[in-house]
């Protein structure tokens, strides 16, 4: 029989005394009572399938805790992107450039209380006033009247010899005054859209057939588009003379092509026949 080295034994032994000698009897006296298997198998979670999922569970409740309570917020999103672009920008984001009035998508400057600017200067009817708080200028004005700003705020910059920053400059308008304005400003425009735009047309009286034609083609475009025509017959300098019969000949052909196309002489022509002659023509009324 091989023999059975010792320490197989004392692990044996070590194992009996542990789990078997307990059960069967008073505990060893070299075993403190609170240190025995069965308290201590009290005391811990008894081993899972896979040996550690009592502690893996105990820790993920750890974590699931709710969290300490937070300490006080710092900048909220707006401040801190206002104090970003008053760093960039150098100046406070109020006052308001001609950048921020191109980004605005207005056609005008700001007015009343779209002027954010925190002071401006004042034009009434002199010199410009000022410094001024915006919100005491508006204050001050009646009924018909209103802050216009005419020069928007322009920043320092000591690099350009302007040291120190220009406040924008607003002006105190009567708005029925302005109405007015407005409404002799958009008669004038009806007036202009609705009046007839004149075209000029040059030759010499010693042009060609070919040339007569085009430009008789071109004055019948034009008095049919409903404008007028300034035809211009000159001696071209350096050019070819003609007698006083050939510049007839012109003369007739032009008023001959006028009345085939339905035109008429607006008013009298003025000049010389052979020399300068000017003729003023428009398209005959519908």
């Amino acid at each position: 029989m091989r023999r059975v080295p010792p320490c197989v034994y004392d692990s044996r032994r070590a194992l009996y005394r542990v789990f078997v000698s307990p059960a069967q009897g008073p505990a060893l006296s070299t075993a403190s009572p609170s240190l025995s298997r069965p308290q201590l198998s009290a005391t811990l979670p008894a081993p899972g399938p896979h040996g550690n999922d009592a502690l893996a569970a105990g820790q993920t409740r750890r974590f699931a805790a709710k969290p300490p309570a937070r300490g006080p917020r710092g900048q909220t999103s707006v401040a801190a992107a206002d104090q970003l672009a008053r760093e960039g920008r150098g100046f406070d984001t109020r006052f308001t450039t001609q950048q921020d009035i191109a980004r605005s998508g207005r056609d005008r400057p700001p007015q009343d209380h779209e002027i954010t600017d925190p002071q401006i200067m004042v034009v009434d009817d002199g010199a410009p006033e000022g410094p001024l708080a915006t919100s005491f200028v508006l204050t001050k004005l009646e009924a018909h009247e209103s802050l216009r700003m005419v020069q928007p705020y322009v920043p320092a910059d000591p690099k350009n010899n302007r040291p120190s920053a220009q406040l924008a400059v607003c002006k105190i308008v009567n708005k029925r005054d302005e109405y007015e304005r407005q409404r002799q400003l958009r008669e004038m425009k009806k007036a202009a859209a609705g009046k007839p735009k004149t075209k000029e047309l040059e030759l010499t009286w010693a042009i060609g057939e070919h040339d007569l034609a085009t430009k008789m083609r071109q004055m019948g475009q034009f008095l049919d588009k409903g404008m007028k025509v300034e035809l211009l017959v000159a001696r071209k300098k350096g050019g070819r003379q003609v007698d006083a019969k050939e510049a007839e000949g012109v003369l007739r052909r032009i008023r001959h092509e006028v009345d085939r196309i339905g035109g008429r002489e607006a008013k009298g022509a003025s000049g010389v026949v052979g020399a300068t002659y000017r003729l003023y023509l428009e398209g005959r009324q519908k």
